[in-house]
């Protein structure tokens, strides 16, 4: 017996069970119903072929006493053809009658009663057939044959058929009571069948329809319950959104309003199942007539990962809600940003019976945020393109006053200081010995100011790197470094190419090259520097490497120590990001420095 409030999996297996009981006894029903049609067509023929035999019977007690009183020969053989003819089919009947006959149409499954009133009439039916059987051979043998041998045999025919015809009645009758008794037996199952089947419907009725009815009408006060909870939540949303509004305007600045209002988008079962979609939703997704029949399948179609959408089932199987944006694909092709609020309703058994899909439509504010962040883009790389433009200038403004000052060093105070020692060297006259040692020294001062005046000359901007370019620079560089500091900086080509690279290039790479070496020199405490220079198809590599004392870069770099103009740090990677290079920084503490610049040859 059901419960008070049956389970819908339970209602459909008991409605299942009696759909199947009635089917079970209309089946049988029509099953009994063929057999007696069947047997019906049956029991007329035997009734039929039954009566038959009492006609031939009384057909061949005719003939018999017509050939007793015949002396025509011809009027003889015809009746003797008739007897023949009678005596045929009425052995054959006979025959049939008790044993079935598939050309009489009969099957010859009689009864009990039937069989003893046939053993009764058998002697009767041999008596009168062997008679008649010796009328015909006789006849057959002479036609003209005296009437009184005759006599006997139509004698013994007349005496037995009385008791035949009496036989044959009682068969007749027997088999029309027992035809009778069919009909009313299949009667009384056609009854019990109708009453069987008028039982399980009311069964079906007091058992499942109405308890049913009772579930579906308070599932419907649930999702009306539901549905004003769901109501209530959206105007709190809502208002919530209301609230943020100008808060959105502002962070957005774009005069787009969006849509906050939250509206009941679609219900569905435990499974998540659809069971209705409503207008806002329909209209959103522009679904026609093709729509998807399972909330988290739609959501895995349309590109969501399925653990993503595992883990919201399992918390909404649990009774939790769920709320999150998704970007799906409408219909027509669109993208559509919605907020959506999955909220399930449970059941008296504290099982989820309901999915509240509820939703807002964030398109055109998510379309707005992209245009305000595409805006800020566009601003920050304007900004940025600014300073780099800014700091180009600077640099090539910077390059040009130091190939000023060092071509006025050169061609001016080199000059002049050149002449002043040919002059001085030019002093020949002076024999006192004070005097010929200040000359002396004072050869050597101004042979050391020249040598000064050059190299801050070749510092500032070496005439060779625009004569033979960066590689011949770069060794010369380091071997006066070596010289004059003491340091052993040592240079290594691994390029083995000839092409020269765009002047504003060599210029920065020569300084990086100058500020990394001065820094080692200042700071580093190194003993060694190595300058690498290398290439591939794509790329320059300029490779600047010491033994010093290294530092914590990250640490550092937090405290902005690198993003002050004039660090020699910030004016590396200045120059690098000048010329499109990737600068990259790699210091340990006691392990030195390493700094990695790959310049793009294109």
């Amino acid at each position: 017996m059901l419960t008070e409030k049956p389970k819908f999996e339970n209602l459909g297996r008991y409605y299942l069970i009696a759909l199947c009981a009635i089917a079970a006894s209309i089946i049988i029903s029509q099953a009994l119903v063929q057999q007696y049609i069947s047997e019906q067509k049956n029991d007329s023929r035997v009734v039929n072929l039954s009566g038959r035999q009492r006609m031939l019977s009384q057909r061949i007690s005719k003939c018999a006493l017509l050939l007793g009183t015949s002396a025509n020969p011809a009027d003889r053989a015809e009746r003797r053809n008739e007897l023949e003819t009678a005596l045929d089919e009425w052995r054959k009947a006979h025959d049939g009658l008790q044993h079935g006959d598939d050309a009489l149409g009969v099957k010859g499954h009689n009864s009990r009663a039937i069989d003893e009133l046939f053993t009764q009439i058998n002697a009767d039916h041999q008596q009168m057939a062997s008679a008649a059987q010796r009328l015909i051979n006789n006849l057959t043998h002479d036609i003209n044959i005296p009437a009184d041998s005759l006599r006997a045999d139509i004698n013994t025919i007349i005496k037995h058929e009385g008791a035949f015809l009496r036989g044959m009645d009682e068969v007749v009758f027997q088999y029309d009571d027992e035809a009778k008794t069919k009909v009313m037996d299949l009667k009384k199952v056609e009854i019990f069948i109708m009453i069987f089947s008028l039982g399980v419907i009311v069964m079906e009725l007091f058992f499942i329809f109405f308890p049913l009815a009772r579930s579906i009408r308070k599932t419907i006060d649930n999702l009306s319950e539901a549905r004003e909870k769901a109501k209530k939540m959206a105007l709190e949303v809502s208002a919530l959104y209301n609230s943020l509004e100008q808060a959105y305007q502002d962070l957005l600045e774009a005069d787009v309003r969006g849509e906050e209002d939250f509206m009941l988008y679609a219900k569905c079962d435990g499974n998540g199942d659809f069971s209705h979609f409503y207008d806002r939703f329909t209209a959103s997704m522009e679904f026609d007539m093709d729509k998807p029949a399972n909330l988290f399948d739609w959501l895995q179609e349309q590109g969501h990962s399925e653990e993503h959408l595992q883990r919201i089932k399992d918390m909404v199987l649990v009774g939790e809600s769920w709320n999150g944006g998704i970007k799906v694909t409408n219909t027509a092709g669109d993208f559509v940003w919605l907020k959506l609020n999955i909220v399930p309703t449970m059941d008296e058994q504290g099982k989820v019976e309901t999915l509240m899909v509820i939703g807002s439509d964030e398109t055109e504010k998510k379309e707005a945020m992209a245009i305000s962040r595409e805006i800020n883009r566009e601003r920050i790389a304007k900004s940025v393109k600014e300073q780099q433009f800014r700091s180009a200038l600077i640099l090539e403004g910077q390059e040009e006053e130091r190939k000023r000052i060092s071509r006025d060093m050169h061609d001016g105070v080199g000059q002049l200081l050149s002449a002043m020692k040919f002059n001085l060297e030019g002093i020949q006259s002076i024999n006192a010995g004070k005097e010929r040692e200040k000359l002396k020294a004072s050869r050597e001062l101004l042979k050391n100011v020249i040598k000064e005046v050059r190299r801050i000359s070749f510092n500032l901007t070496p005439s060779a790197l625009s004569d033979y370019g960066i590689v011949r620079v770069l060794s010369k560089f380091c071997r006066e470094i070596t010289k004059i500091s003491g340091l052993k900086v040592t240079f290594e080509n691994k390029t083995g190419f000839l092409s020269r690279l765009e002047g504003k290039v060599e210029n920065n790479i020569y300084r990086i090259v100058q500020e990394a070496v001065n820094n080692a020199i200042k700071y580093a405490e190194a003993t060694e520097v190595k300058v690498i220079i290398s290439h591939n198809s794509q790329y320059l590599s300029l490779e600047i490497k010491d033994d010093g004392k290294g530092f914590d870069i990250k640490k550092l770099e937090e405290k902005g120590h690198f993003s002050a103009t004039g660090h020699g740090i910030f004016n590396i990677r200045e120059r690098a990001n000048f010329i499109n290079g990737d600068c990259r920084i790699f210091s340990v503490a006691g392990q030195g420095t390493t700094i990695s610049i790959n310049i793009p040859l294109e």
